[in-house]
């Protein structure tokens, strides 16, 4: 049976002095032994207030990739990049994530998890601001 993973993002949030356009992508890779399934998540440009917590606009829709098979033991890579935009050169940050998952056998209950990351974002060119992003993503696993 075929496993497939999904990769949702629930809430956004940031704090700092750098601004509040913002836009991020996750890339993701899944490998049970060769690759099997990669894509993004490309989230827009969008107002972000520094302290505030929001669900990323639209919501994006969730990205669904092959997995292996049923039983499989599977790595996810995962890749986010930030941007504060500005007029003439946007403040970046970059950060990655991996798992390391197990597919559920055919009909056995989704694995999930749910996890933050955060990545800081300095102020470009002067480099006398800052701001910390965070994004709380979901990951399910499940077997057909």
């Amino acid at each position: 049976m075929a496993c497939k993973i999904a990769i949702s993002l629930l809430s956004e949030s940031q704090e700092g002095t750098i601004g509040n356009d913002w836009k991020y992508s996750v890339e993701a890779k899944v490998f049970s032994g060769p690759l099997t399934g990669e894509g993004a998540i490309q989230v827009r440009k969008h107002r972000l207030d520094s302290g505030k917590t929001q669900v990323p606009p639209g919501p994006p829709e969730d990205l669904v990739l092959p997995a292996g098979e049923a039983g499989d033991r599977i790595h996810v890579a995962l890749r986010f990049n930030v941007a504060e935009v500005d007029l003439f050169k946007n403040d970046t940050g970059e950060a990655t994530a991996s798992l390391k998952l197990t597919c559920p056998p055919a009909g056995g209950a989704a694995v999930v998890e749910e996890r933050e990351i955060s990545i800081g974002v300095d102020e470009e060119p002067s480099g006398i601001g800052h701001a910390i992003f965070k994004l709380t993503y979901r990951v399910t696993l499940e077997s057909d």
